[in-house]
C-alpha cells in the first residue's frame, strides 16, 4: 500500500510542476513580447541614420496636364530622415507631352518624390525623339510646374544648328526653351 500512496503523490506532484512550468513560459513570452514591442522601434537613434537602398528603382507620376512622367535610375538610397528623397545612380526622366517625348539622363541625381522634382547632374544628356540634343553639367527637372532648367554652359544641337549658353529654361506649358546669359547661336551656312 505504501508503493501506491507514493505513486499518486508523485502523480499529483508532476502535474503540479507541469502546470508550474506552462504558467511560466506563457507569462515569460508574453514579457518578452512587451519588451521587444519597446526595444525595437524605428524612432529610435538607433535606427534613425538606418537607410534603403532600392536596385532599378521607377517611380511613376502625372503632371498637372495629365501627362505621364517617368523616373529610373540604376541605384536609389532613401534615408529614414526624409523618406520622399532619394540618392540616385545614374538617373534618367522621362516625360511625354501631347507632341513629343522628353528624356534626360546623367551620373547621379536627387528626385523629391513629394515634389516631383528631379536634380541631375554630372554628364546630363537632354534630348527628344526627333533631332533635339543638349549636354550640360547639372539640370533640374521640375515634373510638377513643367519646367526643365539649368544654370551650367549648355550645347544644344538640332539639325545641323548650334546654340552655346550659360543656362536655360524649358517651358512645357508655353512650348519655349529660354536661354540665360551669354549666348551664341551658329546657325548652317551655304
Amino acid at each position: 500500500m505504501r508503493y501506491s500512496y507514493f505513486i499518486k503523490l508523485l502523480k499529483y506532484i508532476l502535474i503540479s510542476i507541469s502546470f508550474a512550468i506552462l504558467f511560466l513560459l506563457v507569462f515569460k513570452s508574453i514579457s518578452f513580447d512587451k519588451q521587444t514591442e519597446s526595444l525595437v522601434s524605428f524612432e529610435s537613434q538607433e535606427f534613425s541614420a538606418a537607410r534603403q537602398i532600392l536596385s532599378k528603382p521607377l517611380f511613376i507620376g502625372i503632371d498637372k496636364k495629365k501627362q505621364p512622367f517617368r523616373v529610373s535610375a540604376k541605384k536609389a538610397t532613401r534615408m529614414n530622415t526624409n523618406q520622399d528623397v532619394f540618392n540616385l545612380e545614374e538617373p534618367e526622366g522621362e516625360i511625354e507631352t501631347k507632341s513629343d517625348k522628353f528624356f534626360m539622363k546623367g551620373n547621379f541625381g536627387v528626385f523629391n518624390n513629394k515634389d516631383q522634382i528631379l536634380q541631375i547632374q554630372g554628364d546630363v544628356k537632354l534630348r527628344n525623339e526627333n533631332s533635339l540634343n543638349f549636354n550640360t553639367s547639372e539640370a533640374n527637372f521640375d515634373f510638377k510646374n513643367e519646367i526643365l532648367s539649368g544654370n551650367k554652359k549648355i550645347v544644344g544641337k538640332k539639325d545641323n544648328s548650334t546654340i552655346i549658353s550659360e543656362g536655360f529654361k524649358m517651358i512645357n506649358k508655353e512650348n519655349k526653351i529660354i536661354f540665360t546669359g551669354k549666348s551664341k547661336l551658329i546657325l548652317p551656312g551655304n
